[in-house]
């Protein structure tokens, strides 16, 4: 027989036993109906005969095809097994009255918790109905058994009886909640807490019937009023109203601080945090807290770069890793689960604050490795000038004649100190980039006097509005963006000879340097990015005007290009903000 003909033998066993538990999830309000009429048939029906204790062997088989604690799939340790495997004896063996209630609690207690859970309206619908049936069930007909009341099998009662399995008929209509089949998907807080109220109800409707001697209905009415006002009591007090804290603060600080003094933990780890900067020092100042804790001896702890440790070592040791931070806590006793998930979270703010530290250092380092960067590739036009300059003269030494050694003297004497102060001043900034400011001031007039001597073989034209001005300049930001624009400029001559450079230096109202060429217009591309950023050029990396910008912003000037067209091209100087 081909393939073709069986396309059920196409899928593979594993493809099968993936779909199984879809299958049963979809159905998931039918099995709990089923498991439920099988639960009435076996303590309500067959309570008293044999074949009651098998159908409770159905119903238990039931109840585990429907249960939210273990997949399908999993395969469950062989203590596990026994586990369920005995709870199910134990229901069958122990077949009476008192075991049917227990098993009743449990399972109402049970699908509360899970219907609590459910974001779905219809969904709950289906499980609080099933909910419902197994609390008439319990105290309708199970709990009378159990204090030994009469309970009359007329037709009327059997009615009224049977008629509750219209509750589990009912809740196989409603659509089945997704249980997470992969885990546990219902919260055994709520589990035990719904597990305690029925539990206090049933106990104090048998209490209210003895101390008052009443009937059974007025003692379950009064225990239900009772727990209802007792729990609206606890609502109020748990969240009352007015703005004012209730027991709602006081449990989750409780919780929060379990066992650790949260608040002052965490003012300590921030106030090391902002006085320690390095990131080993840090460390250590905030695991010096966890040293003076009750139930702590020792902490140790570990990174890539260092390691230490403080307090005493116990053999109750818990540890935690975040963010290459290992942190090891010694307790004089085990830490339970609920502290050990306290401590993870506790370790993780260690570790983020840890990477925070060492991301800060590492961009201080940067900054700094960034600032002697800029600073060296800005003052690389001022050690090339000097160069420049420093040529000049040599030139001019070799070239003198023997009756121009009065001349050479006087331009030796009035250069060679300029060069040796700029050179000097180039070094303290590559030595201290950070702390490079221009604080050397000089009066116009000299540094115009200087300027032109600088440049007096490079044909230039030089315009000053007031040669006897005696405003000051910062002489650096000046030197630095003079040679800057007047370099750009002589490296036109070098395919059109022929451009003409022209300096002018206004003094009034504010100070303006400004250079200009007769040589090509800047392109378009070249200057939306002219002084935002380095521009590639073919004879180098276009810093220059980019540092210049920055360094003239840093002391109120602004570089601007105040005149671009072809044959006048124009660079400015100016005092003001960009």
């Amino acid at each position: 027989m081909s393939s073709a003909n069986t396309p059920f033998l196409s899928e593979s066993p594993q493809v099968i036993t993936d779909m199984a538990p879809l299958r049963l999830q979809h159905y998931g309000n039918r099995i709990l109906a089923l498991m439920l009429l099988l639960l009435h048939a076996a303590f309500v029906w067959g309570q008293d005969d044999l074949w009651g204790q098998a159908v409770v062997l159905a119903h238990y088989g039931a109840f585990l095809l429907w249960q939210p604690f273990f997949s399908g799939q999993q395969r469950l340790p062989w203590h596990r097994t026994l586990g369920v495997l005995l709870v199910g004896a134990s229901l069958a063996g122990l077949h009476n009255v008192w075991v049917a209630a227990l098993w009743c609690v449990m399972l109402a207690g049970l699908l509360g918790a899970v219907a609590v859970t459910l974001p779905s309206v219809r969904e709950r619908l289906g499980l609080w109905s099933a909910v419902l049936y197994l609390l008439l069930l319990l105290f309708v007909w199970l709990l009378p058994q159990c204090y030994g009341l009469p309970v009359r099998q007329v037709s009327q009662v059997v009615f009224w009886r049977d008629g509750l399995l219209l509750l589990p008929l009912a809740a196989a209509l409603f659509p089945s909640p997704r249980l997470s089949r992969g885990g546990l998907a219902v919260d055994l807080l709520y589990a035990l807490m719904f597990v305690l109220i029925i539990g206090v109800l049933a106990l104090g409707s048998y209490v209210a019937m003895h101390l008052r001697q009443s009937d059974y209905a007025s003692s379950l009415l009064l225990s239900t009023s009772t727990l209802a006002a007792t729990l609206l009591i606890f609502a109020w007090l748990w969240q009352p109203r007015g703005g004012s804290s209730g027991l709602r603060n006081l449990f989750s600080r409780y919780v929060l601080s379990l066992g650790l003094p949260l608040e002052e933990w965490l003012k300590q780890l921030s106030d090391a945090a902002e006085q320690q900067p390095e990131p080993d020092v840090f460390l250590r100042s905030a695991m010096a807290g966890f040293t003076h804790l009750p139930w702590s001896t020792g902490v140790t702890w570990r990174t890539p770069d260092c390691n230490g440790s403080l307090g005493q070592k116990s053999r109750y040791a818990t540890s935690f890793t975040h963010l290459e931070v290992e942190v090891t806590f010694y307790t004089e006793t085990q830490v339970n689960p609920a502290f050990a998930l306290h401590l993870r979270l506790l370790t993780e703010i260690i570790g983020y604050f840890y990477a925070a530290k060492t991301r800060e250092r590492a961009m201080r380092a940067n900054a700094y490795t960034q600032a002697i960067f800029e600073t060296g590739s800005r003052l690389t036009h001022d050690v090339k000038n000097l160069l420049q300059s420093l040529k000049t003269l040599c030139s001019a030494a070799e070239h003198s004649l023997p009756e121009q050694a009065m001349s050479l003297q006087s331009l030796m004497q009035r250069q060679l100190p300029q060069m040796a102060k700029r050179l000097e001043i180039t070094l303290d900034k590559l030595k201290a980039p950070e702390k490079a400011l221009d604080t050397n001031q000089i009066q116009a007039r000299e540094w115009w006097r200087i300027l032109k001597a600088r440049y007096a073989r490079e044909e230039l034209r030089f315009n000053m509005d007031e040669p006897n001005a005696t405003v000051w300049l910062p002489q650096e930001l000046f030197d630095s963006v003079a040679d800057n624009l007047v370099q750009n400029a002589l490296r036109k001559r070098v395919g059109q000879p022929d451009v003409a450079v022209r300096v002018e230096l206004e003094t009034q109202p504010t100070p303006c340097l400004t250079v200009c060429d007769s040589g090509e217009a800047v392109p378009p591309e070249v200057k939306d990015k002219l002084f935002h950023a380095p521009v590639s050029t073919y004879d180098g990396l276009g810093i220059g005007l980019y540092q210049a910008t920055k360094q003239a912003a840093s002391l109120g000037y602004r570089l601007e290009l105040s005149s671009n067209r072809e044959g006048e091209v124009c660079f400015s100087l100016m005092k003001g903000e960009a």
